[in-house]
């Protein structure tokens, strides 16, 4: 599984938040910071397991993969990438 963009959007960080902008669409997201770097990431060439080791620490592998796949779905529903 290696996500990608469905396109490159500008941004712009707002406090704690990333709004993307899809001046295409005429469309914003909000992001909190760990979906910002999670869609960063999906450049089609990195898979599921390389984001999980990316964001895991002292053996939390599970509950990361379980959290990025979440994030995945997410921006999955929202257009902003595709498998």
């Amino acid at each position: 599984m290696k996500p990608r963009k469905v396109r490159e959007l500008e941004w712009q960080q707002v406090g704690n938040l990333y709004i993307l902008i899809d001046k295409k669409n005429n469309k914003t997201f909000t992001l909190d910071a760990i979906s910002f770097l999670v869609w960063m990431q999906c450049d089609g060439k990195t898979d599921l397991e390389d984001l999980v080791d990316l964001f895991s620490i002292n053996g939390n592998r599970d509950i990361v993969r379980g959290a990025i796949l979440n994030i995945l779905e997410n921006l999955k529903n929202l257009n902003l990438i595709e498998w």
